[in-house]
């Protein structure tokens, strides 16, 4: 990775190797991705690792997706998106701002008709005259109705896929591609919010933070499609068995979750329950039938305190999950609360 002292052309140069390490064609979006990972964009760094230093393979595909989770600005999409709804809102400020002129028109039609019809024994022509006029005042009325009906409905319709193509660009960029759970910048985000979360003092918000024990001999035994694929059961049933939780993969065979429960007891059972499970599930490879024997997990859990802030909390769990592997693996550190 860079350092401060490293150079945009050292950078460069560095990036291209990976190019040429991995033969990935050094296309813009590409090449790219491979000059953040030498940088030392955390979120790029966090989902490459893995596949750089223990696979020693990395597909176009996953460079592709990584460019446009972390390439693309989530601004460029979010002013993008702004753009638009200002211009609608503008379209629709015309016409309500021409819907008001032709209201005061048909009002002042109306005081004028109120006039002459108010004077003693107005003619039949008067009578007319005036009936005349409002019915004319009317139809422009009823007209520009109609037209800011119709502009309102295609406004709600225009705002509403802004809406939903918003929520869609905001999922894109927090989904992990292998595994549909939450990616970093998912796990941050929640981090952020119940850190925030005005009852945090009277919850027990827990952090776990897990690893698969022993991945690389996975990868290394059965190759790096095989080791997705234990990546992609592990975060299914880990969604299984934490059904309410905030389940996010951090990195490469490292997933953390966020979970309210009600005391200590219960968030040991949790972690008990899912080691356990892993621990006791035999998996074969679909293809060949061959034994990838049992997945085994390390867990480290740490409950959100009052004076903890992000870097904190996580911090704290991660030293427990390194205790866990340091006591033999396959092992579960609950820090202890009340």
């Amino acid at each position: 990775m860079s350092t401060a002292n490293t150079t945009p052309f050292d950078i460069a140069k560095q990036a291209l190797a990976h190019v040429g390490r991995f033969r990935t064609p050094p296309t813009p979006n590409v090449y790219e991705v491979w000059y953040r990972y030498v940088e030392g964009v955390d979120d790029i760094i966090a989902n490459l690792s893995h596949a750089v230093d223990h696979v020693n393979a990395v597909s176009v595909e996953m460079l592709d997706q990584l460019h446009d989770q972390y390439c693309v600005p989530v601004e460029v999409a979010g002013e993008r998106m702004a753009d638009e709804l200002i211009s609608e809102m503008s379209s629709l400020h015309s016409v309500v701002q021409k819907q008001i002129q032709v209201g005061a028109d048909f009002g002042d039609s109306i005081n004028q008709a109120c006039g002459a019809l108010s004077e003693a024994n107005p003619s039949p022509e008067t009578v007319s005259d005036c009936s005349k006029a409002l019915l004319v005042s009317n139809a422009v009325m009823q007209e520009h109705i109609q037209e800011l009906q119709a502009q309102l409905i295609a406004s709600q319709t225009k705002v509403e896929n802004l809406q939903h193509e918003l929520v869609e660009s905001q999922r894109a960029t927090m989904t992990d591609p292998l595994t549909g759970l939450g990616n970093r910048r998912h796990f941050e985000v929640g981090t952020r919010k119940s850190i925030a979360s005005d009852n945090r003092e009277s919850r027990h918000i827990v952090l776990f933070v897990i690893d698969i024990d022993y991945f690389k001999t996975i990868n290394d035994t059965f190759g790096h499609e095989s080791g997705d694929k234990v990546i992609m059961y592990v975060a299914s049933q880990l969604a299984r068995h934490c059904p309410d939780a905030l389940i996010s993969r951090i990195g490469g065979d490292e997933f953390a979750i966020i979970v309210d429960v009600s005391d200590y007891i219960q968030a040991k059972e949790l972690a008990d329950t899912v080691r356990k499970f892993f621990a006791s599930t035999p998996l074969k490879l679909s293809e060949s039938g061959k034994d990838l024997g049992h997945v085994k997990l390390s867990i480290g859990a740490a409950r959100l305190r009052i004076d903890d802030d992000e870097q904190s909390w996580f911090v704290r769990a991660d030293k427990l999950l390194y205790q866990a592997k340091d006591g033999g693996r396959n092992s579960v550190v609950v820090e202890h609360f009340r």
